[in-house]
């Protein structure tokens, strides 16, 4: 997992070169004018267009991903994120969406961790890294724009 935020000049050390030339493309769009719905950046990377309500971690399934990079980027709002850090166990998953590269749980999961996303912040999930988003903020639900990139891991 990465976290970064867009408008450091330090934000693309440590991160691989590929997720650095996402980065550097997302720096030249006109985040708040991008239309929902899925972008293609390349041939083999997207990114989907959004704009979810929050709502309660309780009311919220985990996922993760098993052949996919996540690159989140909040637009406008404010989120939280939570996240584990610990290998998930998988059979507390519901079955993996292969098609979709996903798996949901309504479980908690282990070493729960959460990030608080401001605008121009980005998070990176990569395969089997558990993750909850768009969870209020201070008890508030609330509206959000923000992109997820997926990018193939084998890119890496």
């Amino acid at each position: 997992m990465f976290i970064g935020d867009l408008t450091r000049t330090d934000y693309a050390r440590g991160l691989p070169k590929v997720l650095v030339d996402i980065c550097e493309h997302l720096k030249t769009l006109d985040l708040a004018g991008l239309e929902n719905g899925r972008h293609d950046l390349t041939d083999d990377i997207y990114m989907n267009v959004m704009t979810p309500e929050t709502d309660f971690a309780a009311n919220k399934k985990a996922e993760l991903h098993h052949k996919y990079i996540d690159v989140q980027l909040l637009i406008s709002g404010a989120e939280n994120i939570e996240y584990g850090a610990a290998y998930p166990d998988l059979s507390l998953y519901e079955a993996y969406n292969e098609q979709d590269d996903y798996q949901l749980t309504s479980s908690e999961f282990a070493d729960k961790n959460v990030i608080l996303m401001r605008p121009n912040m980005f998070v990176v999930f990569l395969p089997y890294e558990p993750h909850k988003p768009c969870v209020v903020v201070d008890g508030k639900v609330a509206t959000l724009k923000k992109l997820v990139v997926k990018v193939p891991v084998s890119l890496l």
